[in-house]
C-alpha cells in the first residue's frame, strides 16, 4: 500500500508540474510580444520567413526577412521587414503586405487589406509611413514614425504595428498574406516573400490560450486517471 501511494504521489507530482509548465508557457506567450522599440534582436523569437539575397531586380528592395506576431494587448499585429544592405546611402524602399482576410484567393476585395510601407532611412533617424488600404484601394489609416534603422545604422530593418480594427479582422481569424518590395509605391520591379504562394496564419491560436490550457489540463487529468487505474490493477 505504501509503495502504491508513493507511485501515485510521484505520478501526480509529475503531471502537476507538466500542467504548470504548460499553463506558464501559454501565459508567457500571450503576455509577451514584439515591442516596437527599434530593438530588432527580439524578433528572432517570433514567426518569420527568409528570402534569398540577390533575387530582387531592384537592389534597394532585396528582401531577406519577413517577421510578424500579435501584440501583447491582443488587438494588433506587429511586423518586421529586413532587406539586404542597400547599395547607396538614403536608399528608399516601398513595401506592400497583401492580406486575404476572407481566404478566398483574392486580395482585391473591400474586405481585404494592403499595408503600404514607405521606408526612408535618412541620416540619423528613419522616416516610416504606414498606410492601410482596403482591397479596393480605399484608405483606412495612415501613420508615420521613426520605426526603422537609420542610414548610419545600416538602413536595413523596419518594424511597425497595425491594429485588428484597421485590418478588419478578429483575434482568432485565419488570414493569408505575402510581402512585396520595390522602388515604387505599387508595381514596377519587385521582390516577393514568399517567392510564391502565401503565408497562412492566425494572430492568436484559433482555440485561444485559455481553452488550450483547459484542453491540456483535461488531457493530463485523463492520463493521470488512466495511470492510477493501471497502478491499482497491477499492484
Amino acid at each position: 500500500m505504501r509503495r502504491l501511494r508513493l507511485r501515485e504521489r510521484r505520478c501526480a507530482a509529475a503531471l502537476l508540474l507538466a500542467l504548470m509548465l504548460t499553463l506558464a508557457f501559454s501565459a508567457g506567450v500571450s503576455a509577451q510580444g514584439p515591442a516596437i522599440d527599434r530593438n530588432f534582436a527580439d524578433w528572432a523569437a517570433y514567426g518569420n520567413i527568409t528570402d534569398p539575397q540577390g533575387d530582387s531586380p531592384a537592389p534597394s528592395a532585396d528582401l531577406t526577412t519577413f517577421a510578424w506576431d500579435s501584440q501583447p494587448n491582443g488587438n494588433s499585429i506587429s511586423f518586421m521587414i529586413e532587406r539586404a544592405s542597400p547599395p547607396r546611402k538614403d536608399d528608399k524602399v516601398y513595401y506592400n503586405i497583401y492580406l486575404d482576410t476572407n481566404n478566398n484567393g483574392s486580395v482585391n476585395e473591400a474586405a481585404d487589406r494592403r499595408i503600404n510601407v514607405f521606408y526612408d532611412p535618412k541620416g540619423n533617424k528613419s522616416r516610416i509611413t504606414v498606410t492601410v488600404y482596403n482591397g479596393a484601394g480605399g484608405v483606412i489609416s495612415r501613420r508615420s514614425g521613426d520605426w526603422g534603422q537609420s542610414d548610419k545604422e545600416g538602413g536595413r530593418q523596419v518594424e511597425f504595428a497595425v491594429s485588428f480594427a484597421d485590418l478588419g479582422i478578429q483575434a482568432h481569424q485565419t488570414i493569408n498574406m505575402y510581402l512585396t518590395a520595390g522602388d515604387a509605391p505599387v508595381g514596377g520591379p519587385i521582390d516577393r516573400a514568399p517567392d510564391s504562394g502565401t503565408i497562412t496564419w492566425a494572430p492568436i491560436p484559433t482555440l485561444g490560450w485559455a481553452l488550450t490550457g483547459i484542453l491540456v489540463a483535461g488531457g493530463l487529468g485523463l492520463v493521470w486517471y488512466t495511470h492510477r487505474r493501471r497502478v491499482w490493477v497491477n499492484t
